[in-house]
């Protein structure tokens, strides 16, 4: 049975209780507002129909965005009133973690579904948003119940705050961190165009020529493709595509995914406390990246290649942050802040390594091919992804192997000290 540990103060459990309800009543006024927009765009005969499809989409969103806090707000209600929760909410019981672990079983269903669904637009405006969040969700349960299942996960209460705060917040942190540094670099490119124009009039002359041969086919995707062809593949385009996404979003990304872990620095938790909690960050994060991705779909086969191609990112964002949580756990008990700086630069090369090989799958599938390309020349382009993906997943599986043989030292250690302490008494 689920039962709440003494805590010597009770602000942090007050800050859950009170940010949990501002932001299950956030998601109620949002979600009853999309609700309204959203049957008035659908009963419009002059609305399209898309755009009734997309405010489905924010609204599933939205509603499961409050539903997540819930638990928050009851696990922290039931602790300030010194009281267990109820039998229900301990997801630490072998049905939930049975059910867990063979829940993926139902992913291809779901995928075959939201693919039939996707495809028709009325289907699509009533249950898509929810499908998008079943097929982004699934993978991401399964992974975090086999890469804990035996470990020390600490408290339910912070790890629920820790799950929260990363699929609400932590994304719009990110986001804004992004476009700041996007517009610094935007910064710095115009100050170059300037630069170059006032050195070499022909370089403006070639813009412009460039931007009205693009706006006079800008319908015709392939027409564009082959005029911006010898362009993308400019050593100086490929530095700076390579900076931004394989350098910067990492670096950006792997520093604020694990923010929520630091509501508890001054705990000094475990390693695996602190491994378990970065699995959460990383989890919270991509789950919201994911449903966010479905809402670029255009197409059903555009819907099918995002839900095959996103269920490993989960991996990846679970991964890099577990990583990071380790290391600040580490650095905040024993003082190992070498370990975490040497876990941290790990992390932001596997995320650098993943943009970087997915960029290159992209450009490879769009620019390099002179027609359409197969579905076995996708796969082949696909490769070093998958590669990655597994020693992701190995990656995973060693670092929990690495605890759980831990957790085995340290049992025998504490059998030996009893044993040697019933002797002497």
């Amino acid at each position: 049975m689920l039962k709440f540990e003494a805590e010597g103060n009770n602000w942090r459990t007050i800050l859950s209780l009170g940010l949990s309800g501002l932001g299950i009543l956030f998601f109620l006024v949002q979600s009853f507002s999309l609700g309204a927009l959203w049957i008035v765009n659908y009963f419009d005969p002059q609305t399209d129909i898309a755009q009734t499809i997309s405010i489905g989409l924010l609204l599933w969103a939205s509603i499961f965005s409050g539903l997540i806090m819930a638990p928050v707000f009851l696990l922290s209600f039931y602790q300030l009133k010194g009281q267990d929760p109820p039998k229900w909410m301990d997801t630490s019981r072998p049905v939930f973690r049975k059910i867990s672990t063979w829940i993926i079983l139902l992913w291809p269903l779901i995928v075959g579904i939201g693919w039939f669904v996707a495809g028709r637009p009325v289907a699509s405006a009533f249950l898509l948003g929810a499908i998008n969040i079943l097929v982004a969700a699934l993978p991401i349960l399964w992974v975090y119940t086999l890469a804990t299942r035996d470990l020390k996960r600490g408290r339910p209460l912070a790890q629920w705050r820790i799950f929260g705060f990363s699929l609400t917040i932590t994304p719009i942190l990110i986001i804004a961190a992004e476009i700041i540094a996007l517009l610094l670099l935007g910064g710095l490119g115009a100050l170059y165009f300037s630069y170059r124009t006032s050195v070499d009039p022909t370089f403006e002359r070639d813009l412009m020529y460039l931007y009205n041969q693009i706006s006079m086919r800008q319908t015709d995707v392939d027409a564009v493709l082959e005029i911006i062809r010898p362009y993308i593949f400019q050593p100086s385009v490929i530095v700076w595509v390579l900076v931004v996404f394989a350098g910067i979003v990492p670096v950006i990304e792997e520093i604020l995914k694990p923010i929520a872990i630091w509501s508890l620095a001054g705990r000094k938790i475990s390693p695996q406390e602190g491994f378990v909690g970065g699995l959460l960050c990383g989890a919270g994060f991509a789950l919201m990246e994911n449903v966010l991705y479905f809402s670029a779909t255009i197409t059903a086969m555009d819907w099918l290649f995002i839900a095959l191609g996103r269920a490993g990112t989960g991996v990846l964002h679970m991964l890099a942050s577990g990583l990071v949580g380790w290391g600040l756990a580490k650095a905040w008990r024993d003082g190992k802040w070498i370990f975490l700086a040497g876990i941290s630069v790990s992390a932001i090369v596997l995320h650098g390594l993943w943009n970087a090989v997915s960029l290159a799958t992209g450009v490879m599938s769009l620019v390099m091919l002179e027609s359409e390309p197969t579905i076995w020349q996708d796969l082949l382009y696909s490769a070093p992804t998958f590669l990655l993906l597994m020693i992701s997943v190995l990656g995973l599986a060693w670092i929990k192997n690495h605890f759980i043989k831990q957790n085995h030292i340290d049992e025998d250690v504490h059998e030996n000290e009893e044993i040697e302490h019933q002797e002497i008494s």
